[in-house]
């Protein structure tokens, strides 16, 4: 891999080193290891990242493989979290999410204007969407109505909510819900529903009637 050694890097863990880039939509790296050996896959897009980054996360995979005590290093997490990494791969991370409209003009809905009443009523903050990006899906699952990416800080919200049938109140409390993921951030060591979070979201006034209206479609 460029500009990093990795056999020299991880030959306290492994006798032979191999690794290589793979493209796949989400963040991504795995590990194979034989005997003595070990090959790494990396997600591409952490190619042309700095020395030291790199380093460490082969490193950390080889603790992993090795079942060592592990941990992203603040190194990594820096740079997986920064503005530039974020605006550099979220175009690649789109191109490659083929349930996208890449909008958030619906038929019925506006999401920016979702997010703006959110704004608008003080339960969202500015820095809570900063670097951000919100579409509808393709798919009008009625089961999953929101996800969010919070390494490329992106929002995506099911087209089933583009309907007359739904309310403002609901569409905003499920873009209020995955807004409130962008404003955890990114934490791969952390659970992400979790009490902090619950306490976010049951700040959104009538929560519990909007999940009455999810549970209804």
């Amino acid at each position: 891999m460029e500009g990093v050694d990795v056999a020299q890097l991880c030959r306290r863990y492994f006798g032979i080193v191999t690794a290589e880039y793979v493209g796949r939509k989400e963040f991504y790296y795995s590990w194979m290891v034989r005997g003595d050996s070990i090959h790494m896959q990396i997600s591409d897009y952490m190619r042309g990242c700095p020395e030291d980054v790199l380093s460490d996360m082969c490193v950390m995979i080889c603790r992993r493989a090795k079942g060592l005590k592990w941990s992203e290093s603040d190194t990594f997490l820096d740079y997986v979290t920064s503005d530039d990494f974020i605006l550099r791969n979220r175009p690649t991370y789109i191109s490659r999410s083929r349930n996208l409209i890449r909008s958030d003009s619906g038929d019925v809905h506006n999401l920016s204007e979702s997010v703006q009443r959110l704004l608008d009523s003080g339960i969202l903050g500015e820095s809570d969407i900063s670097n951000s990006y919100i579409s509808w899906t393709r798919r009008d699952s009625k089961r999953r109505v929101g996800f969010c990416s919070t390494m490329f800080r992106l929002v995506g919200i099911s087209s089933a909510l583009d309907s007359v049938d739904v309310s403002e109140h609901t569409l905003d409390y499920v873009v209020y819900h995955e807004c409130l993921h962008l404003r955890q951030g990114y934490r791969p060591s952390h659970r992400v529903h979790d009490s902090v979070f619950r306490q976010w979201e049951h700040a959104y006034p009538g929560w519990k009637d909007a999940e009455a209206a999810l549970r209804k479609l």
